[in-house]
């Protein structure tokens, strides 16, 4: 079983990650989606789990991360270059193209678990405190995946 912390849009608030970083550290893995990257670059050397980041539109954009675990196929993405704001369509096809099971993307700071023909596309939503501080955990098990979107306050 692998847990796996998802977070995205933290835009410099480190008091947020600060409360999470127990959470975090008892996980196997975090992943960032983008949008002040750099924040969680400042806990490395704090960090028990692997870390996995991708540029947002803030970061100056980048590539997406394609990562298999146990067995399950995962894109990480910040989602601002598929159009998420206005449809989940171009990400969608992009997973199937890839033959991804998971889509993890940002960008929205709207947080949402939606499965479309069997792959699940989870936005853990925006960790910052301008919004409700969300994210999103998630488990492996079993080439399965099981996902929670948790509020921070």
């Amino acid at each position: 079983m692998k847990k796996i912390v998802v977070i995205s849009d933290t835009h410099g608030d480190y008091r947020a990650i600060d409360k999470l970083l127990p959470i975090i550290n008892e996980s196997d893995y975090l992943f960032h989606l983008g949008d002040f990257y750099r924040d969680i670059r400042a806990y490395e050397r704090e960090l028990k789990c692997k870390l996995y980041s991708v540029l947002g539109n803030c970061d100056g954009g980048g590539d997406d991360e394609l990562i298999t675990i146990d067995g399950v196929k995962i894109l990480l993405t910040h989602g601002d270059r598929y159009g998420v704001k206005s449809s989940k369509y171009k990400l969608l096809m992009r997973a199937k193209e890839l033959g991804v099971k998971v889509v993890f993307y940002g960008h929205t700071h709207i947080s949402d678990i939606e499965e479309i023909d069997g792959i699940y596309l989870i936005n853990p939503g925006a960790l910052s405190s301008y919004n409700n501080p969300t994210y999103c955990y998630a488990v492996i098990y079993d080439k399965k995946v099981s996902a929670s979107i948790v509020s921070l306050l």
